[in-house]
């Protein structure tokens, strides 16, 4: 049985309870890694081997982004919102972090997992 990413968004649930700023940048970081991942896979691009100079991240966002189909270029949108706030969380140890910011990862984490199952 393969792992459900969607866990990830459930467990940024749990971490966003805790409070602490640690806390609260893994929650971003792992809702953006359970939405990521599950909209990856609905693309089939769980198995693309990158080539050099190539953001598997960025392939995928791109390829909801640029689709015609308005509710798939939304959740491209939203991926990209959600990578920009995964990656200050991340690498940004000045970016304010604020629990309304974790909260609203969670809520377009949600969304875009209702969408694309």
């Amino acid at each position: 049985m393969s792992f459900d990413w969607k866990e990830y968004v459930y467990l940024a649930e749990d971490l966003l309870n805790r409070g602490e700023e640690a806390c609260l940048r893994s929650s971003i970081s792992r809702a953006y890694y359970g939405v990521y991942c599950s909209a990856r896979n609905k693309k089939n691009y769980q198995h693309y081997k990158p080539r050099r100079g190539e953001n598997i991240h960025r392939i995928v966002i791109d390829s909801y982004k640029n689709s015609k189909n308005r509710e798939e270029q939304k959740i491209g949108k939203n991926l990209d919102q959600l990578r920009r706030s995964r990656n200050h969380a991340d690498y940004n140890e000045d970016w304010p972090i604020k629990k309304e910011y974790t909260e609203r990862a969670i809520i377009v984490a949600k969304q875009i997992i209702a969408s694309i199952l």
